[in-house]
């Protein structure tokens, strides 16, 4: 069981909009403090720290780039002290924003020298293992894998994000997301945000074909956003999140979760839903 959003969460506690989520692990940290617990309590045995944008090149729009190994040290520390023993620590790794080339300006070199650096900060503050997540671009995603492969010694999530047809907005499939992503060293593969479970799930069913046995992880939006007023909408309820992560573990996924407009009472609904299909399993076999 892994937790649900960080960032649409902390909005609705007065997060600014435009605002970095990863300042409030210095000015507010008693809040991303409170989101953390609320996931463990509701059964959460992973948590992943709130530092998705807290590499150099994402943090730069905020004025931020100095300050990397502060805002992802704080995000350690303060998932750390969530999880109380109860839950392991991923140190969350996100994209930066920005296109490599051939599509835009960025050398592959800076973009793994950024997100070592990133890296560093979490395995050095304690994170027992990483998560990289929320990729579209494959060339991005596994200058992440080689980063963290070169950069520390715990285990290595990467999750790309997928839209309809179950492929990204760079048309990388999950079939081509799993080889590439395995191939350098991954331990753990899957998708997470997106556009929604349906087409989560086929992309998974693509990456479990190609997975070799890996591990696959899949944690989908709460629904697809809609906006309302001025406000985004998240509209999968609970309980069909719960049924979708029943969905997912009975073809395989090994790590289930939630991502953008999902809470704590995602989460709770998804471990009853997991927990019921690993009793009733039991009840099945011989």
């Amino acid at each position: 069981m892994c937790d649900g959003a960080m960032g649409t969460t902390l909005q609705l506690m007065g997060l600014p909009a435009g605002t970095a989520p990863e300042t409030w692990n210095l000015e507010r940290p008693e809040a991303v403090e409170a989101v953390h617990r609320s996931y463990v309590e509701a059964g959460a045995e992973l948590v992943q720290t709130n530092s998705i944008g807290a590499n150099s090149l994402s943090l730069d729009r905020h004025g931020l780039a100095g300050r990397v190994a502060e805002l992802n040290r704080a995000g350690v520390e303060i998932a750390r002290r969530a999880a109380g023993g109860k839950a392991a620590v991923l140190g969350d790794v996100g994209p930066t924003g920005r296109l490599l080339k051939p599509y835009g300006d960025l050398e592959p070199e800076r973009v793994q020298e950024a997100f070592a650096q990133q890296i560093g900060a979490l395995v050095g503050a304690g994170a027992d293992g990483l998560i990289l997540e929320t990729f579209v671009a494959l060339e991005e995603a596994v200058a992440a894998v080689r980063a963290a492969k070169a950069s520390a010694n715990v285990p290595v999530i990467c999750s790309m994000a997928f839209g309809s047809g179950g492929r990204t907005v760079m048309g990388v499939t999950g079939g081509e997301a799993a080889r590439a992503l395995l191939d350098e060293g991954a331990d753990v593969v899957g998708a997470n945000c997106g556009s929604g479970p349906e087409d989560m799930f086929l992309a998974i069913e693509q990456m479990r074909e190609e997975a070799r046995g890996a591990l696959l992880i899949a944690q989908p939006n709460a629904g697809v956003p809609r906006l309302v007023g001025d406000k985004t909408v998240f509209s999968a309820t609970p309980e069909e999140m719960a049924r979708w992560a029943a969905q997912f573990v009975d073809m395989g996924v090994n790590i289930v979760g939630s991502c953008c407009g999902s809470t704590h009472l995602h989460t709770a609904a998804i471990a009853r839903a997991v927990k019921g299909w690993a009793q009733g399993r039991a009840s099945r076999s011989p």
